[in-house]
């Protein structure tokens, strides 16, 4: 229980140091008996859900531990499907961890969740399954007609296809999903704090990248991603939803990605991994490393020559695989809409500058 008196001490000092949550769209509540079945493909985040889904594999994370009802218990992840090759994870917490055994005999079977929160991943900017403390799970006979409807969905499932389409007709379209988009690439936004951002687009110089590529690094906890701030000593707090993992790691900031296709332009969000991708991998704590002495190239000097050759006015299409997020309202105009990329490449037709491929 929480009083009256500490809830507003929180809120007032959350608006004093974050004041820009308050221009956050207001979120209509849900009620617990109103909650539906979902297609994956049609995942929002902060929800809860019911879904319907095939267990593809089980994975205990050895180095990832948490405290539950006194316990230390191993973070356990679900690969989870609904069409052929489209995977997701289900992450189990708390109570649903103790399902392992009946999911690890029965793998590969239908089983109904229900009670799940979606959340979004801040590092591979992906939406997740995560079990609450009011999910239950119930495995399905063959016999059973949500097995049998399922089935039927799943066998007109094309395997590892994701739709080939065009911004306009995408836009258009309003289909929330997975989705292969031919652009060019406009942009890139790092956003720093709520009123420091670093942009990089074809008008910046190749000097003026360089020296922006230690400021879209940042000090997190290597388990979960959270930014860490320090202290007035310059220590490094603690992530304390993780602890006792008190590891830290060095990640590339997530970026806004202006993508334009004809005369329609979109906002994509690129997750730190992807962020990764696109500078061919070069871990960003190499940054300062030399590649091979006595040379005296340096990865940071590779690093800016890739996001400029990336984002040249000249610069060639890629095709970009995304995940869209269409929120209509019931006369189907759109209230919210949202791109997350999951992975890109160089277009086949036109190939993208050497320097990146």
């Amino acid at each position: 229980m929480v009083s009256d008196v500490l809830l507003q001490d929180l809120l007032a000092y959350v608006s004093s140091k974050h004041s820009y949550l308050r221009d956050l769209p207001q979120r209509k509540p849900q009620k617990m008996n109103k909650i539906e079945f979902v297609e994956l493909e049609q995942l929002q985040p902060d929800t809860l859900v019911h879904a319907v889904l095939r267990v593809v594999d089980i994975t205990i994370l050895t180095e990832a531990l948490y405290s539950y009802r006194g316990q230390k218990q191993r973070k356990v992840m679900l690969t989870v499907e609904q069409a052929q090759g489209q995977h997701y994870v289900l992450v189990l917490w708390g109570p649903g961890a103790a399902w392992y055994p009946q999911l690890q005999r029965k793998k590969d079977y239908l089983w109904e969740f229900k009670y799940l929160f979606v959340q979004r991943n801040c590092i591979l900017e992906n939406l997740e399954l995560h079990t609450t403390a009011w999910s239950s799970c119930e495995c399905l006979f063959d016999d059973d007609v949500r097995a049998i409807t399922f089935k039927a969905k799943f066998q007109r499932s094309t395997p590892s296809f994701v739709k080939m389409s065009d911004l306009a007709t995408h836009l258009e379209d309003k289909h929330s999903g997975v989705i292969l988009i031919k652009a060019q690439i406009l942009e890139l936004v790092f956003p720093i704090t709520a009123s420091q951002k670093i942009i990089l687009n074809a008008h910046s110089s190749l000097e003026s990248i360089y020296s922006s590529l230690p400021n879209i690094l940042y000090t997190g906890c290597a388990k979960c991603g959270l930014e860490l701030e320090t202290d007035e000593n310059k220590i490094y707090r603690q992530c304390f939803s993780c602890l006792p993992f008190t590891v830290r790691k060095i990640y590339y900031r997530p970026a806004l990605m202006t993508i334009v296709d004809g005369i329609y332009k979109v906002c994509v969000h690129v997750g730190s991994k992807l962020v990764e991708k696109i500078l061919l991998n070069i871990s960003p704590d190499w940054l300062n490393r030399v590649i091979a002495p006595p040379s005296e190239v340096t990865y940071r000097m590779v690093a800016a020559d890739l996001l400029h050759s990336l984002l040249a006015g000249s610069g060639a299409p890629w095709v970009l695989k995304m995940q869209s997020l269409f929120v209509l309202d019931e006369n189907s105009y759109p209230l919210q809409q949202d791109f997350s990329l999951l992975d890109l490449y160089p277009d086949d037709v036109k190939p993208a500058s050497p320097a990146l491929l």
